[in-house]
């Protein structure tokens, strides 16, 4: 049998990548565009028709979008009354989430009963450099030429990439 692929793979790291590019400007007092990611991640998932983890949808504000962040985009405050749960009040919109906290309640996709199937991601192209060597092959079986195998000749110089449609050059310079 062959290596069964998830569907939906590449709007996972999509969503994945927007999640942690919305905290990160959400970190940096940057709530415009946290909510411009937060957004664009939740209309990937809808329209490619796949569901995001309940830890993450808890943590993203229902209103705007912009990621929880406590401290920094949101106000967290447990309360006791009429039910315990944790109150997150939204700093950029002002709206509140609860969510109810019970001592043995679990979330279902925290069940073992609940996995069907766990896959092992591996990035597309994963480059390892091993400085004994001409000749270096990335996961995707594209051979990588280096000049000089310093550290420094490495971060300043050009990596040459050989693939099945013909050389590409990347420069690593910035």
């Amino acid at each position: 049998m062959g290596e069964q692929l998830c569907q939906g793979k590449d709007v996972f790291e999509r969503m994945n990548y927007l999640l942690q590019a919305g905290q990160l400007l959400s970190s940096m007092k940057d709530f415009v565009g946290s909510s411009l990611c937060g957004n664009m991640m939740v209309s990937c998932g809808k329209r490619s028709v796949l569901r995001m983890e309940p830890d993450i949808k808890r943590s993203i504000c229902k209103c705007c979008q912009t990621p929880l962040i406590a401290g920094e985009s949101a106000r967290v405050r447990l309360i006791s009354k009429p039910l315990k749960a944790v109150k997150f009040t939204c700093l950029v919109c002002g709206t509140t989430k609860m969510i109810p906290t019970k001592r043995a309640y679990k979330l279902w996709t925290d069940q073992p009963e609940a996995v069907i199937k766990i896959f092992h991601y591996t990035p597309k192209c994963v480059v390892a450099i091993d400085h004994d060597v001409e000749k270096i092959v990335t996961s995707e079986g594209l051979t990588v030429k280096q000049g000089n195998t310093t550290d420094d000749a490495i971060l300043k110089e050009k990596l040459i990439i050989q693939g099945p449609i013909g050389p590409k050059k990347i420069d690593l310079s910035g």
